[in-house]
């Protein structure tokens, strides 16, 4: 137990305390379950907590100052986070130079993922060092407000806000049992913080009212906090998914394929009527700055034309397309069209395989025939790749990582030609990789970086990383974005859902033509098996049938099947009027405007519970501070106390005058306030017999025989004092006294 001195507490009792809040702090760790799929997280964000709450106490036991003693505190959080994250990098157990480069990296890399993360995310590639510096700054500052500062609640609200930010940006995964667990681990705290600081002679007295209050708060939380956090049965308060409303809008660049994946997985995007099994190309991507693969600005043809020729041993594929939930301009099409047809106005760019409408629209049908490419393995082998349509395709940043040129020659050291280059590193990255949807959007550097460190991601990173390392070796490459194929129906057409959004890379050999390869695992193109090696492989698992709004777990939207035969397709109207399409200069493509908020931005409320947070604590702190620093021996101590009590009674009517001795303004007290009349008695009189006596209050602190010091009683008088103040007032003059009492 300590107050407003430097008594130290028994040993005990302060381990009993620091126990209580570590309690806490790993209650707040868990709540990263709401963003973190598994419980690989809480091993090193409980190391965290206990390391930061033990050092607080040994430095505590040793009594270091606390200017000297909160910022070792962080040093060695710190030194632990090094071990537990980056530990590959540290040299004799320290952090190294390398240490603090591969940190500013990923953090730079969060922060550009943030804005479109979507929860569970990857507990790795930065993401474990965000939560990790989370929990630091709440170790820190709930060990500082709660020993250092003196305060009881208060020393909640760093974990508190820390769990509430994570709760409204994941997703309801034990929203009701981790809200529970953070309520009763924190009334538990509070409790025994409170004993900490105003000790209770028989400690086990504190045993039932903690149970029953625990169990109290357990129900609480469980059956009516729980529910009602962000997550809960309401839609998050702070919503990363898509930032927007609406039908998705943008195919390409790749920035839009993870949310289609995530959060439109069960959506209908369009529906084909097929004679071949194909991927659906919306574009393919040439141009690649470091930060993102997209398009450039190209001329736009008339499609009513011929639009390309095929290619050598292609079959012809006819297929129809029907838009359900499809938006933007980007219409998808087997690779690769010859003819093409629809509503509106179509245009052509033959260089990225794009054909552009002026808007997609529920129900529109489009009717293409297309060269559908066959390639044969031994023809790809003697093939060389030295002579791309355009320069671009072999361009890379003068900023992107050495580590991409380093790993491709590593994995293709050997090959003797571009198909066995192009197959060596499809190949590694199918067997050594793990396909997931927790890994962040990102092409850039850093993306780059981490993604071949953690081995972990999803299509945009395998196809972007894989076109990137293709031309690093001089060999031309790009990145196509569009879908799988697709659920088969029974009346033989395939419902494309927004889980099938794919994207794939696709690799030059002169005198063949673009090649798709498949390095994603569990992805396999069809008409590809025979020189890629990937059977026909895609999601497949069937959308749960819970209601037909188009929400996540909804069936698909239910779009009337096609009834034209393959072979009756209508002509092209020569006679179309087609308007002149501007290039957005930021996403490369042609895009519309959404009709929803895509802003991305944290609302409004994530600022004002930060304030609100601030606000409500600073005082509680600011005067316990205060207090620390105005008494520097036990005489300036005691007249502290003397100040606060005079102070207190003030509020409830006592005026004395100003040259009343101490025992006087307790006579005045007995009358106007004897509910406080006994503790500001025997505090008067302890002032009086320390103003007055020769030793000039020489042994206030000392311990005496029950364990206790005539300065702690006189504190514990104070605390008693103000406590009967407290509740004799209302609540209003509470709050008054609260924030403007310093």
């Amino acid at each position: 137990m300590t107050t407003a001195t430097n008594t130290r507490p028994a040993l005990a009792t302060d381990v009993g305390a620091t126990a209580a809040l570590t309690l806490f702090s790993l209650a707040v760790a868990a709540g990263f379950a709401r963003v973190f799929s598994g419980w690989e997280f809480f091993a090193p964000l409980a190391w965290i907590a206990v390391i930061g709450h033990g050092a607080g106490l040994i430095l505590r036991r040793r009594e270091v100052p606390p200017w000297l003693a909160v910022p070792l505190t962080a040093v060695i959080l710190v030194w632990a986070a090094s071990l537990l994250f980056y530990r590959d990098t540290t040299t004799w157990l320290l952090p190294t130079s390398e240490t603090w480069d591969l940190f500013r990296s990923e953090v730079e890399l969060v922060r550009n993922q943030f804005r479109v993360a979507v929860a569970p995310v990857l507990f790795g590639a930065g993401w474990d060092a965000l939560a990790a510096v989370g929990m630091i700054v709440a170790v820190l500052l709930a060990d500082v407000f709660a020993f250092r500062a003196y305060a009881r609640a208060e020393a909640l609200v760093p974990g508190g806000v820390l769990f509430v930010f994570v709760a409204a940006l994941g997703d309801d995964r034990l929203r009701i049992a981790l809200t529970a667990a953070l309520v009763a681990s924190g009334v538990v705290t509070t409790i025994v913080l409170r004993a900490y600081h105003a000790p209770v002679r028989t400690p086990l007295r504190l045993a039932t009212p903690i149970a029953i209050v625990a169990a109290t708060a357990v129900a609480f939380g469980a059956g009516v906090l729980g529910p009602r956090l962000p997550g809960a049965e309401a839609e998050a308060l702070y919503d990363t998914r898509t930032g927007g409303g609406g039908v998705t809008q943008v195919v390409s660049p790749l920035v839009d394929i993870r949310s289609r994946l995530t959060n439109r997985q069960n959506n209908e995007m369009f529906l084909v009527r097929t004679n071949v099994q194909s991927y659906w190309r919306s574009s393919a991507l040439p141009e690649f700055d470091g930060q993102l693969w997209g398009l450039p600005e190209r001329d736009l043809q008339s499609t009513d034309n011929d639009l390309a020729r095929g290619r050598p041993g292609s079959i012809e594929m006819r297929h129809q397309v029907q838009i359900s939930d499809l938006g933007g301009q980007l219409v998808p099409a087997a690779p690769d069209p010859i003819e093409a047809t629809g509503p509106g106005d179509l245009r052509w760019n033959p260089d990225t395989s794009t054909i552009v409408t002026d808007e997609l629209v529920r129900g529109d049908v489009f009717e293409f025939v297309s060269a559908s490419p066959r390639f044969d393995p031994a023809v790809l082998q003697t093939a060389t790749s030295v002579a791309p349509p355009d320069p671009i395709y072999v361009e890379l940043p003068d900023d992107l990582p050495d580590v991409v040129e380093e790993r491709a020659r590593e994995v293709t050291a050997g090959a003797t030609s571009s198909f066995e280059a192009a197959r060596r590193l499809q190949d590694w990255f199918q067997s050594e990789f793990e396909y997931s949807l927790e890994v962040q959007p990102g092409h850039d550097g850093n993306a780059i970086e981490s993604f071949l460190r953690e081995r972990v991601g999803y299509c945009e990173q395998f196809a972007g990383t894989y076109a990137a390392m293709m031309r690093s070796l001089g060999i031309p490459a790009r990145v196509a974005v569009g879908f799988t194929p697709g659920l088969l129906q029974p009346d033989g057409s395939y419902s494309v859902l927004g889980r099938n959004a794919h994207a794939w890379p696709e690799v030059w050999f002169d005198d063949l033509g673009w090649v798709p390869f498949e390095p994603t695992p569990g992805r396999g193109a069809p008409g590809a098996e025979n020189y890629t090696g990937q059977p026909i492989q895609q999601d497949t698992t069937p959308p749960p049938l819970t209601g037909g709004n188009g929400e996540q777990g909804s069936a698909p939207t239910t779009t009337a099947p096609l009834n034209l035969p393959p072979e009756d397709f209508t002509e092209f109207d020569p006679q179309l009027n087609l308007p002149d399409f501007e290039l957005d200069q930021d996403l490369g493509v042609p895009v519309i405007a959404d009709d929803g908020d895509s802003s991305g931005g944290p609302s409004w409320w994530v600022v004002a519970v930060v304030v609100l947070a601030l606000v409500s604590v600073a005082p509680a702190v600011i005067r316990r501070v205060r207090r620390r620093a105005e008494g520097t021996d036990p005489l300036s101590r005691l007249g502290v106390l003397w100040e606060r009590s005079l102070d207190a009674v003030r509020d409830v009517g006592v005026t004395p005058p100003t040259t009343a001795t101490p025992l006087e303004v307790a006579d005045a007290t007995s009358v106007a306030f004897p509910i406080g009349a006994r503790p500001f008695r025997a505090l008067a009189e302890a002032v009086t017999e320390a103003t007055y006596a020769a030793s000039g209050g020489t042994g206030l602190d000392d311990v005496g025989d029950y364990g206790t010091s005539e300065l702690r009683q006189c504190a514990t008088w104070t605390h008693q004092v103000e406590r009967a103040v407290n509740d004799t007032i209302g609540i209003r003059a509470r709050l008054r006294r609260y924030f403007t009492r310093w």
